[in-house]
């Protein structure tokens, strides 16, 4: 039974990962902060909750104790990119923190939840890698797209430098294709943004516990976007190939 460390724990797109990776008979230990509720549904998940903050190098360092691998979730959230403070805090400065106590406690996978930037990217390319590839928006979404940014280089880094090993998901838009609503409960077929890119949230939970059993050494990233549209842009058969599975849902009827 591994021990995974889970940031980011009480949020919508964490539900999903935590319950397929019970399923498993993992151990989880899950971290968020103090003021996020806590759905009942999801506590019988966590063998551990802690409430802190991955800001905080030493609230870190003290979750990582006896974990196995790493499920780095955590980000800024809503109206946090008014200004650079939170998002450089959690976004940059929690993922080091991650990545630092993550090596000191030789732990050996950190999975690290990106973003596939759909809503941006050079239409004349064909394919767009998830390795290598990355054109941050200009307008409203500029910092969180360069925080993310900064996240996949931070993974990259220290994998390069100290020989960990990492998995970089590049999610799409992520929605319930089960339900077909987004994240704010709205019918899919009232949303328009990022359509051509989204993914399946329990696409993305089996994509994760995929990535966690696989042997890849170094920093490898993957996008996951199940809607068909993205399968000749976005490198798709590489990730069911190098993961081992094959999206569910990949949204026809949108």
């Amino acid at each position: 039974m591994k021990t995974i460390l889970i940031t980011g724990a009480l949020g919508w797109t964490a539900t999903a990962i935590i319950q397929r990776l019970k399923q498993n008979n993992a151990r989880l230990i899950g971290v968020d902060l103090p003021d996020v509720p806590l759905s009942p549904d999801i506590t019988p998940y966590f063998d551990t909750l802690i409430r802190g903050d991955i800001a905080d190098f030493q609230q870190v360092d003290r979750a990582m104790q006896g974990v196995d691998a790493v499920v780095h979730l955590a980000v800024a959230l809503g109206n946090a990119y008014g200004t650079p403070d939170l998002p450089f805090a959690t976004n940059v400065k929690g993922t080091y923190n991650v990545f630092e106590a993550a090596r000191q406690h030789a732990i050996e996978k950190v999975i690290l939840m990106s973003s596939a930037p759909v809503h941006l990217f050079p239409l004349d390319k064909r394919p767009f890698r998830a390795g290598t590839d990355w054109q941050s928006s200009s307008d409203g979404d500029y910092l969180y797209d360069l925080t993310k940014r900064l996240q996949e280089e931070i993974a990259r880094d220290f994998c390069q430098t100290f020989g960990m090993n990492s998995i970089v998901l590049r999610a799409g838009h992520i929605v319930d294709g089960r339900a077909e609503k987004d994240p704010k409960g709205s019918p899919l077929s009232e949303v328009v943004y990022c359509r051509g890119g989204w993914v399946c949230r329990y696409d993305l939970a089996t994509a994760c516990a995929q990535a966690l059993h696989q042997t890849l050494p170094g920093y490898n990233a993957y996008h996951v976007i199940g809607a068909w549209q993205a399968r000749d842009m976005f490198e798709v058969e590489k990730t069911e190939q190098a993961l081992g599975f094959q999206f569910q849902t990949r949204f026809e009827a949108y």
